[in-house]
């Protein structure tokens, strides 16, 4: 069977705070919050009326929910 290619590559699990922060450290606010031990993500709209806050468990998860964030955007 030939590869689907539009299906992304997998995340890799070994993912890391500072690889998100260089992907997307320049469009989201990323933060490991370790007293709860998720890591999250944050944007403002330009006009500051807008918040888009993402979490989860692993610095894996949270690039998969970036990446689709930023798919579904105009």
């Amino acid at each position: 069977m030939a590869p689907n290619p539009t299906t992304p590559d997998p995340v890799p699990a070994t993912i890391t705070g500072t690889d998100l922060q260089e992907r997307f450290g320049d469009r989201w606010t990323i933060r490991r919050e370790l007293a709860i031990s998720i890591f999250s993500a944050e944007r403002r709209s330009p006009d500051g009326h807008h918040i888009r806050y993402l979490c989860a468990r692993s610095a894996a998860d949270l690039v998969g929910k970036l990446e689709a964030a930023e798919t579904d955007e105009p």
